[in-house]
């Protein structure tokens, strides 16, 4: 498989991940809506030793958002980039900052209930996940 990569919206945060995508999924968490100003956001993982912060930014500036999970965004636009669960094997990536957004669909949706009653999403509901 050829590397996947992907960044912020103004190009200092960058990302290169040479595995496959898994675990696609829309989340609609609360943390998840108040972190991108959006009602949902797409989520793909990789494997976090495949993965690596190559832009001329560096790494992005990581905020503790619950009691178990940091996320990742661009310092300069602040774009959200990743999540990172404590003790997890993973990181988790915005699927819209790949450069190729198409190399995944998501196929479930985390914390439905929080979604707001006018969104539809139509995929398969399950209450574990981040927040």
């Amino acid at each position: 498989m050829s590397a996947l990569t992907g960044g912020c919206l103004c190009g200092r945060v960058r990302y290169r991940v040479e595995a496959r995508p898994d675990n696609p999924h829309f989340c609609t968490c609360r943390q998840c809506q108040l972190a991108s100003g959006a009602p949902v956001v797409a989520w793909v993982d990789f494997p976090a030793a495949s993965f690596v912060f190559d832009g001329p930014g560096g790494s992005p500036s990581w905020h503790r958002s619950s009691a178990r999970t940091e996320r990742g965004f661009c310092p300069a636009c602040g774009t959200s980039l990743a999540a990172r669960d404590d003790g997890s094997a993973s990181i988790s990536v915005t699927l819209a900052t790949l450069d190729d957004p198409a190399v995944a669909t998501p196929v479930r949706t985390s914390f439905p209930d929080s979604a707001p009653p006018w969104l539809r999403l139509d995929l398969p509901g399950e209450t574990e996940g981040r927040s």
